[in-house]
């Protein structure tokens, strides 16, 4: 199995930047050290500040993500604060991921920190 990659779009006011990342970090450390995660990128649009992308790749498959991942506690106090600064609901796209024969990272791409 290849697994899958869950693409979620995420619209806040873009005075709310801040708290939302501040929202997003405990989550986010604790979906990377899941042991089905294989990557987990957060990006922002330039050209609209209030728009965020979260982009996860993961060796399971959807109905896992929607049955047990999504269910983790650790969303929780996420979700509360987040949902206030929505501007419109979650975007969400589950892709099949190919495999290792269509993946590539470079490893400039995320240096080592010390």
């Amino acid at each position: 199995m290849a697994g899958i990659s869950v693409h979620v779009t995420i619209t806040i006011d873009p005075k709310d930047k801040d708290a939302f990342l501040t929202a997003l970090k405990p989550t986010f450390d604790a979906v990377k050290a899941e042991p089905l995660n294989l990557f987990f990128e957060i990006s922002y649009d330039e050209k609209n500040p209030g728009v965020f992308k979260l982009i996860e790749s993961w060796n399971c498959t959807s109905e896992y993500i929607m049955s047990t991942q999504l269910q983790k506690d650790y969303y929780k106090p996420y979700r509360a604060a987040v949902e206030p600064l929505l501007l419109k609901p979650f975007e969400v796209q589950i892709f099949n991921r190919l495999g290792s024969e269509w993946a590539s990272v470079n490893a400039s791409a995320y240096p080592v920190r010390s």
